[in-house]
């Protein structure tokens, strides 16, 4: 049998082709106020009460650059969408009425969620695979709020939150990775079955309840009750490192054994993309994850991975409906999604 060594050599690209898996990383902790009643069980005055306390720590002494202050009920649907497409709040957060917003730095990197479950979701997002840059980044926010307010704390159990698999550290770390190449060589089942019997959470690129739009899948720790902080980091990362190997030697497998596959997936990416009429905006988001593929594996001209994710980003409803600068029906955004993606993508060419 061939080593993996031996297999990297003989593949077309260089490993580095084969290489961003892990498209970014976020950490969250859940922190409630002691004395106030947990946002579900609270009535509007509570919220109210507490959103004012905690939005004024964040932004006096949480060290954000430029503090933004949100609230939900100050937002039209269609910015609330655009900031859950962005991953800066969640869909339950969405639906949230008074009392409940957002806190977030200028580039949306540093952000804290208000009386969604919890009274804070700190949370902080880094490019790759850096989740002891975005621990740090959050402790250190977590830190200095904690001067300022009186966190609900038991010296047995932790820091106590609204549902009990948070209880401990509060801590969700995440890696988003991009999983195509075991799609096509259709080990993605296996994977997944594997980091559910290691207790590990498999979501859409949406969080819980989304489907993987995109071939990308979130892989996060399920309870923090008994470990550290350093324990969940290093357990997830090595996980999720086991993971990205595979998928790269899945490319790699793909490119040698294969690469039929791999060329038609991409090319027949391209071709609907460069010529649809109408397109939905998950399928949009399966064909970009081709052609990020395509771009890793250096079968694409005239096209980049930062242009790709700008044009996944695009392409989401909230995002697609503000380029269309008015409201409009799903089926119109379909046929303008497609129309802007043509436009986008001509330049573009398969070379095999």
């Amino acid at each position: 049998m061939r080593s993996p060594e031996t297999i990297e050599r003989a593949a077309r690209p260089a490993p580095s082709a084969c290489g961003a898996v892990a498209l970014c990383c976020r950490v969250r902790l859940a922190r409630n106020l002691r004395g106030e009643r947990f946002p579900d069980w609270s009535d509007e005055e509570g919220r109210r009460r507490v959103f004012d306390r905690v939005a004024k720590a964040v932004a006096d002494g949480g060290g954000m650059r430029q503090p933004e202050v949100l609230k939900v009920e100050d937002l039209d649907a269609l910015t609330l969408q655009q900031l859950n497409e962005r991953r800066l709040i969640s869909g339950d957060l969405m639906d949230r009425g008074a009392g409940a917003g957002l806190v977030t730095d200028f580039d949306g990197r540093l952000s804290v969620m208000i009386n969604e479950e919890d009274h804070l979701r700190i949370q902080t997002i880094q490019p790759g695979m850096d989740l002891w840059g975005a621990w740090a980044e959050a402790d250190a926010l977590d830190t200095r709020l904690e001067e300022s307010l009186d966190y609900a704390f038991s010296s047995k159990l932790g820091y106590l939150t609204a549902c009990p698999s948070n209880v401990g550290t509060g801590l969700r770390a995440s890696v988003m990775v991009h999983l195509l190449g075991l799609r096509l060589t259709e080990d993605l089942d296996a994977v997944l079955r594997a980091l559910d019997r290691l207790r590990l959470m498999v979501r859409g690129v949406g969080g819980e309840g989304s489907d993987a739009a995109g071939h990308m899948f979130q892989i996060s720790n399920q309870g923090t009750l008994g470990q550290t902080e350093n324990d969940v980091i290093a357990g997830l990362l090595r996980q999720v490192n086991a993971v990205v190997d595979q998928e790269r030697f899945a490319r790699l497998r793909l490119l040698r054994d294969n690469p039929s596959l791999i060329e038609d997936c991409v090319a027949r990416a391209l071709a609907l993309l460069q010529n649809a009429r109408m397109a939905q905006a998950d399928e949009s988001l399966d064909y970009l994850s081709a052609l990020r593929l395509g771009v890793e594996v250096r079968m694409l001209r005239h096209l980049d991975i930062e242009r790709i994710e700008r044009l996944m980003l695009s392409v989401q409803p909230g995002h697609m409906q503000l380029l269309m600068g008015a409201e409009s029906e799903p089926e119109q955004r379909d046929i303008y999604r497609a129309d802007w993606l043509r436009e986008q993508l001509a330049d573009v060419s398969f070379k095999p």
